[in-house]
């Protein structure tokens, strides 16, 4: 077993040619493809039980994610090469999309981040329900394929007018929000595809998960939201609240979909979120540590 294993899915459309991949690496990787059968946890739990130091995912947040609980608890650090459309956990960290990424890998910096748990699945990132939830799964492969990440942009104005349902939050034992709400997030660190800072003092090493509630229902109502997200400007209380907690409970008068690192999953009432306090070890030589983000809560 070599002390580096990189994981990829030769069937994604957006997966690089096998020798680009490889000398982008570097020799001393060694490359294991995934399986119709086992996209990446079964590949990634073996590297790690049989001692690799680090596993790189290469491709997208779903190839990511799949290393997640495989990791999580053990000495083998996660590195990444972004290859897939969001990047979410990447470009969270600055690590540039693309197999420049490889470059360099074995030779980084570590640093060991939280991992947060949306009804016991692991999560980098952010999840949520209701509209991000919507978004993700209606946005087209095709399209997301030509045109990147403003696929979500179309998906999204599909899903602007998403019904309000009744919400209520539950946060480390205190209920504290009851209303309407058209989204629910959970995250762990701020950003969002396209560099969107919804939570503007997460931190993914302080042991909490940020989590905002949506009640925007409205063209409107979202442009309001908008606005005020790219000028940091606190969110109107009707539409937006912020706030933080370890333990988090979400229940909805109707099923709604919900997602986590940009993986949508069936619809449910109930949604329970945890967090596991430097569960996970990241590895990239482009990997920030000034994450003392500032910015005025909702």
């Amino acid at each position: 077993m070599s002390g580096v294993v990189a994981i990829w899915n030769p069937a994604s459309g957006s997966a690089p040619d096998e020798a680009d991949l490889r000398a982008a690496l570097g020799n001393n990787v060694e490359l294991v493809p995934t399986t119709e059968d086992d996209p990446g946890p079964g590949q990634a739990r073996a590297a790690a039980d049989d001692g690799a130091d680090i596993v790189v995912a290469c491709g997208g947040d779903g190839t990511v994610r799949a290393c997640l609980d495989p990791l999580a608890g053990t000495d083998t650090a996660l590195g990444i090469v972004p290859l897939g459309t969001g990047n979410l956990l990447a470009s969270n960290l600055g690590i540039p999309p693309g197999l420049d990424a490889g470059s360099g890998v074995g030779r980084g910096q570590r640093r060991r981040i939280d991992l947060g748990r949306a009804n016991d699945e692991a999560f980098a990132v952010m999840a949520g329900s209701g509209f991000d939830a919507l978004m993700i799964r209606d946005a087209d492969d095709d399209v997301k394929s030509k045109i990147g990440t403003a696929a979500y942009v179309f998906s999204g104005i599909k899903n602007l007018r998403s019904d309000l349902v009744q919400t209520r939050v539950t946060i480390d034992g205190d209920v504290w929000f009851t209303g309407r709400t058209t989204m629910v997030l959970v995250g762990n660190f701020g950003e969002i595809s396209g560099g969107l800072e919804v939570f503007p003092n997460a931190r993914p090493d302080d042991g909490v998960l940020d989590i905002a509630v949506m009640s925007a229902s409205s063209l409107r109502e979202w442009a309001s939201v908008a606005w005020r997200l790219v000028r940091r400007r606190p969110q109107k209380v009707e539409l937006a609240r912020r706030t933080q907690g370890a333990h988090i409970i979400v229940e909805h008068e109707q099923a709604r979909p919900y997602e986590l690192d940009g993986e949508d999953r069936a619809p449910t009432r109930d949604l329970e979120f945890t967090i596991e306090p430097g569960a996970i070890t990241i590895h990239h030589r482009s990997i920030d540590h000034d994450d003392d983000h500032s910015g005025d809560a909702a």
